[in-house]
C-alpha cells in the first residue's frame, strides 16, 4: 500500500476523546464573503444563480447588494469530523453534514469559525471496513457583529486503509460511458434547470407532495473537482507540502509514478490513489453534493425564500464518469412559532438509481398578504435574515 496504513487502536481512541469539547485550531480559508469570493464559490459548484452573482440583480431585492449562497461557509471552514485530528494514518470519510442557517451572508460581511469536537463513537460491523470510527464536530459560524450566522454538525468515518481495500465493498464500482441517448436526456436536465429568482415563491401557493425542477451534475471529471476546490478549498501546492507533510506525515506518501511527495486528498483526482484504498476511480469531496442539493432548493425557492436547515448523509460514492441528478419533494407544510415553513425530503442520485446522498430541508417562504419591500432597500419583514 502505498499510504501509511494506521491501525485504529484503544490508545488511539482514548487520545482522541480528550479532545472533546475542546476548542479545536482551525485554519479559515475565506475570512470575507466579497463579491469575488463569493462568485468563485458559486461558479466552482455551477451555480449562476444571479442572487449571488449579479450584484446589480441583489439591488432589487430586499438584501439590497449581492448574497452568498448558504454553503459558502464551506469556503470558511468546512464542518467535518476531520478537523478534530487524531488515529494518524487511518483514512477519513466524510459522513454528513447537519447545518442550521439563522442570517444571510451578505457581501461585505466577515466571518469567524469556532469548532470542537463533541463525540467520538467505535463501530465494529462496519460493512465497509469491520472497525471503524466515527468523529462528529460542531462548528459555529459568527459575522462581524458578533451575530450567529449558522451551526454545523459533521462527521467523518475513520477506517483502516488495509481493511477497507480488503473488504471490497466499492471495488466493482467502474466509470460509466454514456451513450448518446443518455447523454441527451442529462444535456435536457441542464437545459430545463428552472431559477425562481424574483418570481416570488409563496408559502400559500406550495402543495405538499410537489417535487422540484430536478438539477444535474456532471458526468464528474477533474474539471468539476478542480472548480469546487478553487471555490471553497485551501490550495495545497507542492512548495508548501514538504513543511505541511513534516507535521503530518500520515498525510503523505510518495506516488510510484513520480516518487513525489502527494497528500492522501490525491484520492480525488487520482484514479490510482483512490484504487489504492479499494475504489476503483477518483471521487468527489462529499461536501460537492450538499452543496448540489442546496443549489437546487435554492433554484426552487426564489430570492425571498430562506433556506433554515440542511441535511445531508454520504452513502455512497460519487466516482469520475458517475452524473448526480439532485431531486426533492414537499413533504410537510407548516406553521411553527410564527413561521410559515416547508420541509422537503432531497437527494442526490446517479445514473444507477442508487441514492448517493439522501437529506432533508426546511425552507422558509414568504406570504401573500406580507408587505412587500421597496426596490434597493434593507427593510423587509424578514428582518432575521439580515446581517
Amino acid at each position: 500500500m502505498l499510504m501509511m496504513d494506521g491501525k485504529i487502536t484503544p490508545e488511539g481512541i482514548k487520545q482522541l476523546k480528550k479532545r472533546i469539547g475542546v476548542p479545536l485550531r482551525i485554519k479559515i480559508y475565506n475570512e470575507e464573503a466579497s463579491i469575488d469570493t463569493i462568485r468563485h464559490f458559486a461558479h466552482g459548484i455551477g451555480d449562476t444563480n444571479e442572487l449571488w452573482d449579479n450584484p446589480g440583480h441583489g439591488f432589487h431585492t430586499y438584501y439590497g447588494c449581492l448574497i452568498a449562497p448558504p454553503t459558502f461557509l464551506y469556503s470558511v471552514v468546512w464542518p467535518s469530523g476531520i478537523l478534530a485530528g487524531g488515529l494518524p494514518g487511518v483514512h477519513s470519510f466524510f459522513g454528513g453534514k447537519d447545518w442550521e442557517f439563522f442570517k444571510v451572508i451578505r457581501a461585505g460581511d466577515k466571518i469567524s469559525a469556532e469548532a470542537k469536537l463533541t463525540d467520538v463513537v467505535e463501530k465494529h460491523n462496519s460493512k465497509a471496513a469491520g472497525h471503524s470510527v466515527i468523529q462528529y464536530v460542531e462548528v459555529i459560524y459568527k459575522n462581524q457583529y458578533g451575530d450567529l450566522v449558522a451551526k454545523a454538525k459533521g462527521w467523518s468515518i475513520r477506517v483502516e486503509r488495509s481493511a477497507f481495500k480488503e473488504k471490497g465493498k466499492y471495488a466493482n464500482i467502474k466509470k460509466h460511458l454514456f451513450t448518446e441517448e443518455q447523454m441527451k436526456i442529462v444535456g435536457e436536465t441542464y437545459d430545463k434547470e428552472e431559477v425562481r429568482g424574483a418570481n416570488i415563491r409563496y408559502w400559500d401557493d406550495v402543495t405538499e407532495g410537489e417535487t422540484i425542477t430536478p438539477v444535474a451534475k456532471g458526468p464528474l471529471n477533474l474539471g468539476d473537482i478542480q472548480g469546487y476546490a478553487s471555490g471553497a478549498i485551501p490550495p495545497l501546492a507542492y512548495s508548501a507540502l514538504p513543511v505541511y507533510l513534516k507535521k503530518h506525515p500520515a498525510y503523505g506518501f510518495h506516488h510510484p509514478t513520480s516518487n513525489r511527495l502527494e497528500p492522501v486528498s490525491r484520492v480525488n483526482i487520482d484514479d490510482y490513489v483512490a484504487h489504492e484504498i479499494g475504489i476503483n476511480a477518483a471521487f468527489d469531496y462529499g461536501a460537492d453534493r450538499i452543496c448540489w442539493i442546496g443549489h437546487a432548493l435554492t433554484n426552487w425557492m426564489g430570492d425571498d425564500g430562506f433556506l433554515k436547515n440542511l441535511y445531508c448523509e454520504y452513502r455512497r460514492f460519487n466516482v469520475y464518469g458517475d452524473i448526480q441528478f439532485i431531486k426533492a419533494k414537499v413533504t410537510k407544510k407548516y406553521e411553527q412559532n410564527g413561521e410559515h415553513l416547508v420541509d422537503l425530503e432531497a437527494w442526490a442520485e446517479n445514473q444507477r438509481g442508487e441514492v448517493t446522498a439522501p437529506g432533508k430541508a426546511t425552507v422558509n417562504p414568504p406570504l401573500h398578504h406580507c408587505c412587500k419591500y421597496t426596490s434597493g432597500s434593507l427593510f423587509s419583514l424578514a428582518g432575521r435574515r439580515l446581517g
